[in-house]
This record gives structure tokens, C-alpha cells and sequence, in this order.
């Protein structure tokens, strides 16, 4: 089995397709090929600064933040399993996530090469799905799960430095956990990690 992400590995080489590589965020749930990695690994630091080790139940995904739980579906065999993002990759065309080892053990995939799945992001673990609120303006936030004046610290992989937003109401709508305004959410994407203060 080849190895198809590096846990070093930070962001998609040149010449990659950015577009794409961010399309399936928008979404709770997206389909594509998944692979496992783990020979050769096993003690290297992943992209998010822990220790690789392929028992454990997680997984690499090119933009996801770090400590979202995702549920992976085998769509052949309907078998699943609920993973942690703690690295960075698949870089192939088609593939969308790479299993830690325990990961393809579960889905009984480990001499299966690529196999089709469905992963439903879990919104857990600090992860929060963005979306845009026009009369927002500046660092203002709207959440449903957090109160008026509460401080949150968002990270994310297209923000080169954390961005603290002030909470100033307490409802956020339908299909996502805060609402920010158009520039910050050009600068956040529609995920991020959040920290409260």
C-alpha cells in the first residue's frame, strides 16, 4: 500500500487544485476515495505536532481542522467508523481522506487499496462550521452555542494568525455553529477551530 500523505506535510504542493481541494467544506457530508497510511510513519510528528500512531483512530484531511471528528462510511460495505483529524493529505486526485491503519481495520479495508466512502463531519472538538451574516461587521460574531460577550479564538488553514471575535447575540441560525462578517469569513473559510477565552 502506498503511502499517500506525509504527516509533515503542511499544505498541497504547487500547482495542486486549491478549488477543490476546499469544495467538499461547504457540505456536513462528502464522497471519495479514501486510503490508509502507517508503514513508516508510526513515531514521525504530524502536521499537527503529535506523535503518528497508526492504532490510534484518526485521519488526514487536506483542510479540515485539526480535532474535528468525522464518521468514515465504507459505501460498499456500509461499515463505518469515527475518526480525528490530525494531519494533512490526501494530495491525489480523487482521494479525500487517508485512515490511520486502526481506521482501514475497522472498515476491513487495509488490502483493499482505495476504497469509496461518505465522511460526515461531526461538528465536535472545537470545529465550528462559518457562514456569512451581512450586517456583521469586523471581528462581531453570532452564535447559537455561546454567550453574548463571550471572547473565541478562530484558527483555520487559510488564516496565517488566530482571529479573536467578540460573540454579540446568541442566534446563529440554521446549518451553522457562528455566524461572521464577509471579510472575516474570506480570511477563516467556512471552518474553523474556536477556542473559547
Amino acid at each position: 500500500m502506498l503511502a499517500s500523505c506525509a504527516p509533515a506535510r503542511t499544505a498541497a504542493p504547487a500547482g495542486a487544485p486549491v478549488e477543490a481541494a476546499r469544495a467538499p467544506l461547504a457540505a456536513t457530508s462528502f464522497v471519495g476515495g479514501a486510503s490508509w497510511y502507517g508503514p513508516g510513519f508510526a513515531g514521525r510528528r504530524t502536521a499537527s505536532g503529535e506523535i503518528f500512531d497508526p492504532s490510534d483512530l484518526t485521519a488526514a484531511h487536506r483542510t479540515l481542522p485539526f480535532g474535528t471528528r468525522v464518521r468514515v462510511t465504507d459505501l460498499e460495505t456500509g461499515a463505518s467508523v469515527e475518526l480525528r483529524i490530525n494531519d494533512r493529505g490526501p494530495f491525489l486526485p480523487g482521494r479525500v481522506i487517508d485512515l490511520s491503519r486502526a481506521g482501514a481495520e475497522a472498515l476491513d479495508a487495509v488490502g483493499r487499496g482505495v476504497i469509496d466512502v461518505r465522511v460526515d463531519v461531526l461538528a465536535t472538538n472545537g470545529a465550528a462550521r462559518l457562514a456569512v451574516a451581512a450586517d456583521l461587521r469586523g471581528f462581531d460574531a453570532r452564535s447559537a452555542q455561546h454567550r453574548p460577550g463571550q471572547l473565541l479564538l478562530l484558527t483555520s488553514d487559510r488564516a496565517a494568525d488566530p482571529v479573536l471575535v467578540r460573540i454579540v447575540a446568541g442566534e446563529a441560525g440554521s446549518g451553522a455553529d457562528l455566524f461572521v462578517a464577509p471579510e472575516l469569513y474570506l480570511v477563516l473559510g467556512p471552518l474553523a477551530s474556536v477556542r473559547s477565552d
